[in-house]
């Protein structure tokens, strides 16, 4: 080709008409033809880069917009253009740095305001997020996505009015947007706000017809009003897309309970398998479910040795916190009893926040992940790690020296043994369930699935876990002397008073009334991060009591591994 004879100007007006009218391709070829004659032509290369991006080329994308800049600096598009590659790619330094640059080139620049606060809330950097997002609204208040990243942000943070407030700006400003009324409907569905979930759900079929997303919600609204008929007929009215496997996970474990509570157990348990199916299949790439199993394991495979029994005991100070943990198998109640806990003034919970994740991962590192250098810990190294443990758990509270904070996630259980030699003196609340309720409920629950959860997709796996994790539990028993207190599910249901006053006892506090009505405090609660959740704000009920014996011919293969734990709980 004859770069003479080649129409450049014509050329760059046929690309661009191409591109107006959606022929993405022959633009393309167009701009490409372009740059072998003039690869320093401004447009094509900042055009023929976004296409590339837009179709998740984002390496070639970013070279092509890089040599754009290097012919004109001076466009404040490219740099923002440029900076959601960057932030596409992981790449955040280079993703801020373009950014800020286009924003310094135009400062009412909306769209990179917006950007960039998709880049520091990528970053967990909350505040600097926040304030990119508002000043995004303030230099356009009608920028939809700014209004709806902000309301993102509030719900991870847990902030529900404000949430919900630009939620419905982003609503208002754009009555069909889909992703937003998803988003406020999941908020409210997991705050347990029924009655504005109904609302919303009802804005959304006005403005959006017969979609399955709005449909899911209405069948989850109307589970909670225990209308299960309705629920299936609902549900199995629609089905979500390939591309949408996390909305069908949610459609058939709905399906599942409805079955499960209009006692169709054979159809319950084959949507509950559906679902795990369709779980294993989202995250296959992402977990794996023998690391864990290999945690427990280490662990039970070193703390049976008699002479740990007789390390020296760590040393205590003055100064010294005695943290308090809620743990037991997942399943075995210590959701009910986080939320009646918290219902006592002097009683605040920490609900699964990865405390002692980082606590263990400090540890590890300090003990070059040799439990036997856990004999003697000089004073050093207690206080710095105790430091870390306090640390880590100040992002989650505002200490208050008169209140008692619970630490609950339940498979801390499994670190125990670390605990105990950095606090010797922290108690633990054990929460006990019948074995095979408890292994039935964790194959029944849509987790979010990571190396542990991964074992709950079948029965047999679950059960394996908790006899692994139950035998953990008697050598920790053994190696140490631990302050805990043990309660079972089943008590708590039946002697709520006689149960929950003996845990007060244990955390040495008053019985208080309002622990009775636990249940209603719940509901100011926001989003619980739970499968429980929509549970919480319910009075005491027994149904989950002996559900194991409706799907008897399947937890019978597994009766073999917990037959001992049955006995040994004496059920």
């Amino acid at each position: 080709m004859n770069s003479q004879n080649f129409d450049l100007k014509k050329n760059l007006s046929l690309a661009f008409e191409k591109l107006q009218n959606n022929n993405i391709s022959e633009a393309s070829d167009i701009y490409k033809k372009i740059l072998e004659l003039h690869p320093d032509n401004f447009e094509s290369n900042f055009y023929l880069g976004t296409i590339f991006a837009q179709n998740n080329n984002l390496k070639e994308a970013s070279i092509l917009l890089e040599k754009a800049i290097i012919v004109n600096p001076r466009i404040p598009d490219v740099h923002n253009n440029l900076g959601l590659i960057y932030m596409r790619l992981k790449e955040n330094e280079k993703a801020i740095k373009s950014l800020e640059t286009s924003i310094k080139l135009n400062p009412k620049y909306s769209a990179a305001f917006c950007n960039l606060g998709l880049v520091h809330n990528q970053l967990e950097e909350t505040e600097k997020a926040k304030n990119n997002f508002l000043k995004a609204i303030e230099t356009n208040p009608k920028n939809i996505l700014a209004n709806y990243n902000l309301g993102n942000l509030f719900k991870k943070t847990n902030e529900i009015e404000d949430s919900e407030r630009y939620y419905i700006k982003a609503i208002n400003l754009a009555p069909n947007f889909l992703d937003a009324y998803t988003n406020l409907m999941d908020l409210f569905e997991r705050a347990n706000l029924n009655l504005k979930l109904g609302e919303i759900i009802k804005k959304a079929e006005e403005n959006i017809k017969e979609n399955p997303t709005i449909k899911l919600f209405k069948g989850k609204l109307l589970f909670k009003s225990k209308k299960y008929s309705e629920v299936i007929k609902i549900l199995n009215s629609i089905k979500f897309k390939p591309n949408e496997m996390i909305k069908e996970g949610s459609r058939t474990v709905t399906l599942a309970k409805s079955y499960d509570h209009l006692d169709n157990f054979d159809k319950a348990f084959e949507y509950f398998k559906i679902t795990n199916e369709i779980n294993s299949n989202l995250n296959k790439d992402s977990i794996n479910k023998l690391k864990f199993v290999d945690t427990v394991k280490k662990r039970i495979n070193f703390f049976e040795k008699k002479e740990i029994m007789l390390w020296p005991s760590s040393k205590l100070n003055n100064k010294t916190k005695n943290p308090t943990f809620l743990i037991g198998f997942p399943r075995s109640g210590t959701t009910l009893l986080d939320t009646i806990l918290r219902s006592h003034s002097s009683i605040d919970v920490i609900e699964e926040k990865p405390i002692i994740n980082e606590f263990i991962d400090a540890l590890e590192n300090k003990i070059n992940s040799n439990f036997n250098n856990l004999k003697n810990i000089d004073e050093n190294l207690l206080d710095e790690m105790r430091n870390v443990y306090f640390n880590s758990q100040s992002k989650y509270i505002k200490p208050n020296d008169n209140k008692i904070y619970i630490d609950k996630m339940p498979l801390n259980i499994i670190y125990v043994g670390e605990i105990v030699r950095i606090f010797p003196n922290a108690k633990f609340i054990l929460a006990i369930r019948h074995p095979c309720d408890c292994v039935l409920s964790c194959f029944m629950q849509n987790f979010e699935l990571n190396d542990a959860m991964a074992n709950f997709l079948n029965l047999e796996d679950t059960a394996k876990l908790y006899n692994l994790t139950m035998t953990l539990w008697e050598k920790y028993l053994s190696a140490f002397s631990i302050n805990f207190h043990m309660i079972k599910y089943e008590d708590i249901v039946l002697n709520f008073d006689i149960s929950v006053k003996k845990i007060l006892n244990f955390l040495e506090l008053p019985w208080a009334e309002n622990v009775k009505t636990f249940y209603k405090k719940a509901d100011n609660r926001g989003v619980i991060n739970t499968p429980s959740y929509n549970q919480v704000n319910q009075p005491i009920y027994s149904k989950s009591m002996g559900r194991w014996k409706n799907y008897e011919k399947e937890v019978s293969k597994i009766l073999p591994l917990l037959d001992p734990w049955i006995k040994k709980f004496n059920y």
